[in-house]
């Protein structure tokens, strides 16, 4: 809707990250919650973190501003499959198992009977579908870094993550 009346995907993104900082140094500020002091250890894995991230947010915009809503929510339900094959490989989590591929088989086929009824890709084809298969790929990435950096990097708050991610 923000995006419908005030079409700059950068600066709506912006707001929402400086929403977040503010948020999370104003409530240390005035004492309602503890944060972690800033150190490069903890820093340094939450970079590529936060590039994912901004890109994920960035992406999603995109697709908002030349795409629909049906399109991204198609476009991020795909991830949870990627994700579980992805998991096994980086963070030495087993395979889903065979009930668990068959549903999540069910997605894709789903994703694809709506590639299929879509005006958009009618028209322009695969060329309709670049922001959300992009956006597909970096959030997929930034979940399963997440996980990684999560498991990782030992805040003594639970703020932590939203302070560095932000």
């Amino acid at each position: 809707l923000i995006l419908h009346y005030l079409p700059f995907p950068s600066l709506v993104i912006l707001v929402q990250l400086l929403a977040s900082i503010f948020l999370v140094y104003g409530g240390n500020f005035f004492g309602v919650m503890a944060i972690d002091e800033m150190k490069w250890e903890f820093l340094k894995p939450y970079l590529v973190y936060t590039v994912a991230f901004s890109t994920g947010v960035y992406t999603n915009m995109m697709c908002l501003n030349q795409s629909n809503v049906e399109t991204v929510i198609v476009a991020r339900a795909c991830s949870p499959l990627i994700v579980s094959f992805l998991d096994p490989i980086f963070l030495g989590r087993e395979l889903p198992s065979r009930r668990s591929i068959a549903a999540l088989s069910v997605i894709v086929v789903g994703a694809f009977g709506y590639a299929s009824t879509d005006d958009v890709f009618k028209t322009q084809g695969l060329s309709a579908y670049f922001w959300p298969t992009l956006y597909l790929g970096i959030i997929t990435f930034e979940m399963v870094y997440g996980k990684k950096i999560v498991n990782g990097v030992k805040f003594k708050t639970l703020s932590g993550p939203v302070q560095y991610t932000n």
